[in-house]
């Protein structure tokens, strides 16, 4: 069956764009402090990168990325300019990681390790029932 991310991933991916874009206006201030108009137009161009990737990029990425779980595996379709398409059988994955980082937690979404033999494949903003569903795999 395929799914979707999390309902949650595109307010994670969103809250982490607003601290960094918080961040980089920080820095801009304190440029301000030694330039008078370079740090003008440094913030209008990080002010249209924040807006296009809140409103295009996140939705876009959240439309084109999906799960197929499958009892024998899972097939894995993420990227935007190049797409990658992964296959995980279930009898090659060595054991399962559940990663929750603060935000992460906050929205109660997982990322998920996969540690194989040959890689390891990260799955981000996945809900918890199916993080733990794919904890199933490993025993």
């Amino acid at each position: 069956m395929t799914q979707k991310l999390s309902k949650n991933a595109k307010k994670v991916w969103r809250t982490r764009t607003t601290f960094i874009f918080l961040l980089f206006a920080f820095f801009d201030g304190g440029l301000n402090f030694f330039f008078s108009v370079v740090p003008i137009y440094i913030a209008l161009g990080g002010t249209v990168v924040y807006l296009f990737t809140m409103f295009v990029a996140i939705p876009y990425v959240y439309h084109v990325t999906s799960l197929n779980v499958r009892k024998d595996g899972l097939t894995i379709v993420k990227g935007v300019i190049i797409k990658k398409r992964m296959n995980i059988l279930a009898d090659k994955i060595q054991y399962v990681e559940l990663i929750q980082s603060p935000v992460q937690r906050f929205f109660k979404v997982y990322t998920v390790a996969f540690h194989t033999a040959g890689a390891t494949v990260y799955v981000s903003q996945v809900d918890s029932d199916l993080g733990y569903r794919f904890r199933t795999y490993t025993e």
